[in-house]
């Protein structure tokens, strides 16, 4: 599955297989592309996009895709996974460095939902 690929892919990278966990990240968003599996978008995107990827491309060219993986967990109930990917985003944001006003209003915000879906 592609949520197995994603895991196995962090797994890699953790294992300092930087090239074979590029390769499975690829694999696993080419899956989930080809099944339509939108359901499974933000754990996939979280293990890519918050892990693997940072190993091979700017921070800031994840942003936006693991911003759209909370917005994807948000609308189907994935809450967990929702709120990995924006914190990452917002990691992310903070390293590479972003407007800070900008980043501290998101950050709020996201604060506050995570208090209304009891993730703190």
């Amino acid at each position: 599955s592609c949520t197995a690929l994603a895991d196995a892919s962090f797994l890699l990278l953790q294992l300092k297989d930087v090239d074979g966990s590029k390769h499975l990240a690829e694999l696993a968003l080419i899956l989930l592309e080809k099944l339509q599996a939108n359901k499974y978008l933000p754990r996939v995107y979280s293990s890519i996009y918050a892990g693997v990827f940072c190993w091979h491309n700017h921070l800031k060219l994840s942003e936006k895709l693991l911003w759209q993986g909370y917005q994807e967990g948000m609308l189907i109930g994935n809450i967990e996974f929702a709120f990995v990917n924006a914190l990452a985003s917002l990691q992310n944001r903070f390293l590479y460095g972003a407007q800070l006003t900008l980043l501290e209003k998101d950050i709020e915000l996201c604060r506050k939902r995570m208090v209304e879906y009891r993730q703190t």
